[in-house]
């Protein structure tokens, strides 16, 4: 039945662009306003949104808290979308949110991200949750979720991406980000080097903040590193010997952000942060008859150095589609140096753009790098194990599937014993 919902929200309310929080506002009230937790973050930045979710769930379960979130894009499932205790909702309580949503929505339209935003916060709202954390869609001025007013905002990385409707700057995508701040409520900044317009949309609201680099972060030492969060009640520091689960600015933040909503920052907190399981999709490795698999989603430049970074050797394939409207050309500079060859891949909907028309606009590039490239025909089942099965005879011992949820999706799909669901 969820299928056929969704189906259904994708024919009669697609995934449109419709900028406006009036709309929303009113099935919100519609619906009894729901609100989704006793406390509420939310995260918005361009990059490193999902790991710091990811980071903040994993401590207020260690600490016994009931906590709900809600993510986007899912990786396999829509349920992936809203999650209780670590866990996706049900299907059945999905399609009651949508009922009811439907119900209360009377002749206004809503988008399909829209849709889910609402199903979230009731069944957040059921569930009687000490903490929800809510991620930004898109930009967060107006994003589904700034609705709700949050009694904390932590913004992550800001970097240009979705130009089109956010602007063609970082100050402008800022400014645009800085929309879910609440006047006198903290912000806690995990960008190491914020837009001014963040700053001062800080300073008007009067919100009490937290930066990278002067309140928490990584700091050099004589003899290494240490990461270091200010807390509320005291300090924590300790020494690095391995890089942490997720990108440091999302992990540090999300500690940060711990401390400002009031609770204590210990060393236990920290240990569970530490054991946290990154989130699918993010530099994701499995093994599979003798090759070294990578599934990741990074989709901007941004965000694709940050892989190249972590990657302590070439991939000997990279698998790489993208949408027609992301800088291609941007991530592929930034992945480059940790590539030795190409194999360009058609993305799906309206957005996608054809494998081939990918490889024309990267072909001089791939030139100029001597990094040789093919294009692969579709995402099928059948394409793509025959892809790892040619790169096995040919001795490709790590192979990387990149660029977009729905590449990173459909090979783990279709290659993995336990590859489940549809890409968004």
């Amino acid at each position: 039945m969820l299928d056929a919902w969704l189906k259904r929200l994708e024919t009669q309310h697609p995934k449109a662009m419709d900028l406006g929080l009036d709309r929303l506002r009113k099935v919100w009230l519609a619906l009894g306003a729901p609100s989704p937790g006793a406390k509420v973050v939310t995260v918005a930045g361009t990059n490193g949104k999902g790991s710091a979710v990811s980071t903040l769930r994993a401590i207020a379960l260690a600490q016994g808290l009931r906590v709900g979130d809600t993510t986007s894009p899912h990786l396999h499932r829509f349920n992936e979308r809203i999650q209780l205790q670590g866990v996706p909702a049900s299907d059945g309580q999905i399609v009651e949110a949508f009922e009811r949503i439907e119900a209360a929505r009377g002749s206004l339209t809503l988008t399909y991200f829209e849709t889910a935003i609402l199903a979230a916060f009731l069944i957040m709202a059921d569930a009687a949750l000490d903490l929800a954390i809510l991620e930004v869609g898109l930009g967060g001025r107006l994003d589904a979720v700034n609705i709700i007013d949050a009694d904390l905002a932590l913004l992550t990385p800001v970097d240009l991406d979705h130009q089109t409707w956010l602007g063609s700057t970082r100050e402008a995508i800022g400014l645009e980000k800085a929309g879910v701040f609440r006047a006198g409520r903290p912000v806690i900044i995990a960008d190491p080097n914020p837009p001014t317009s963040v700053l001062e949309r800080v300073a008007a609201l009067g919100c009490p903040s937290a930066r990278w680099g002067l309140d928490f972060g990584v700091r050099a030492l004589v003899d290494g590193s240490e990461a270091f969060v200010m807390g509320f009640e005291r300090p924590l520091a300790w020494p690095l010997s391995a890089p942490l689960p997720v990108a440091s600015p999302s992990f540090l933040g999300a500690l940060q952000a711990w401390a400002a909503l009031g609770y204590p920052l210990t060393e236990a907190v920290l240990a569970s942060a530490l054991a946290m399981t990154p989130p699918p999709g993010r530099q994701e490795w499995r093994t599979l008859e003798g090759q070294a698999l990578l599934f990741d989603v990074a989709h901007n430049p941004h965000a694709a150095a940050f892989l190249a970074e972590r990657l302590e050797s070439p991939l000997d394939l990279a698998v790489f589609g993208c949408y027609a409207d992301k800088d291609a050309e941007g991530m592929f500079h930034a992945l480059a140096p940790k590539v030795q060859r190409w194999l360009f891949v058609s993305t799906p909907g309206p957005r996608g753009q054809a494998g081939e028309t990918l490889a024309a606009r990267l072909s001089s590039l791939c030139d100029a790098a001597g990094q040789p490239f093919d294009v692969l025909p579709s995402l099928s089942a059948e394409a793509l194990k025959g892809t790892l099965v040619a790169s096995r005879a040919q001795g490709l011992k790590r192979v990387g599937f990149l660029g977009s949820f729905s590449v990173a999706s459909a090979a783990e799909t279709a290659l993995l014993p336990n590859g489940t669901g549809a890409g968004c």
